[in-house]
């Protein structure tokens, strides 16, 4: 961290890229959780993230205003231009105990005064997904706005998410989440989150683990009316993962490919319009930067195409070639 702790490092200054809404900004406020950590951090669970460690700061509603300010010259180019908003706190942002309605109404209230902006996407686990904080986040964007919920699903597997990733979010929860969400008639959806390859799955279990995930989360769509997208991540070693599964390797990218093209599949054969977005910003927890660099150097412009355009056949394309 920079000696002002308002002031973000880089490695949490997200660039400005394109999804199928436009241009797609993500920004990084503190956690105001004991420690600036996530408590699900604190508590031991979710070995595949180093994300929930915070900044090593407990934040302030003060110092999150600061930040915005920061955020709003730093970014004023891509601001004044973002069509869809993506906010993130290292955990959760509707639990206020991580982020107080004060800090957030100010959050709110700025992206409501971006004329561009149609989205809004915001971090959360499933249990703050209550009717209290999804209508706070309606009442405090505009009508015209969509604000969605962030989700991190990772895997429909039981045995998968709370077993080998230690994520302590159950089926109940999550189908909780989706029906409260449905509530709202399409004025909120989901963004659910989906980690390809995770630990002791590679190849083609891999590929059908991540696409039952997507048949998973459509099913809940479908029955709760809710509208839902993809975040789609291939795994990395983070200091915890490799401390829990040593021999496991990062995500084979040429399987993440046939798994993309697969969900796709599975998303036109339901006649649904969900978007799958390719997350590629690590926040410096990759643990083979020396590989992630070789890698985003040949994938990124490929993948940066695919979530803007959600054309499968450049996927297709490269594999016939």
């Amino acid at each position: 961290m920079a000696n002002n702790s308002a002031i973000p490092d880089q490695s949490i200054l997200f660039k400005p890229v394109k999804d199928m809404y436009g241009s797609r900004l993500a920004l990084v406020f503190g956690n105001e959780f004991k420690d600036g950590e996530c408590p699900f951090y604190t508590a031991k669970q979710c070995h595949h993230c180093d994300i929930g460690a915070g900044e090593g700061t407990q934040f302030s509603t003060e110092m999150n205003r600061e930040r915005l300010e920061f955020f709003k010259q730093y970014y004023a180019d891509a601001l004044s231009s973002v069509e869809h908003l993506v906010l993130y706190n290292s955990g959760s942002t509707l639990n206020k105990r991580e982020i107080s309605r004060k800090t957030l109404s100010v959050i709110l209230d700025y992206a409501s005064s971006l004329q561009r902006c149609k989205v809004v996407s915001l971090d959360s686990r499933e249990m703050y997904v209550t009717e209290d904080s999804l209508d706070y986040l309606v009442g405090h964007l505009r009508k015209d706005q969509q604000a969605r919920v962030i989700l991190g699903v990772e895997s429909q597997s039981d045995e998968v998410r709370i077993a080998k990733l230690n994520k302590i979010m159950t089926k109940q929860g999550i189908e909780r989440a989706f029906a409260t969400v449905g509530k709202y008639k399409g004025k909120i959806g989901l963004d659910v989150n989906i980690v390809f390859q995770p630990p002791e799955l590679v190849g083609e279990e891999a590929i059908r683990e991540t696409v039952d995930t997507v048949r998973y989360s459509l099913d809940l769509a479908e029955k709760y009316s809710v509208p839902v997208d993809f975040n789609y991540h291939p795994f990395y070693p983070t200091k915890r993962s490799r401390a829990m599964y040593p021999n496991h390797s990062r995500a084979d990218l040429g399987d993440a490919k046939r798994a993309l093209i697969e969900m796709k599949k599975e998303i036109g054969a339901r006649g649904r319009k969900s978007n799958i977005f390719i997350g590629w910003q690590d926040e410096e927890h990759d643990q083979e930067q020396d590989v992630r660099v070789t890698e985003l150097e040949r994938e990124m412009k490929l993948f940066e195409r695919f979530n803007a355009t959600q054309d499968v056949k450049i996927l297709i394309k490269e594999f016939l070639t």
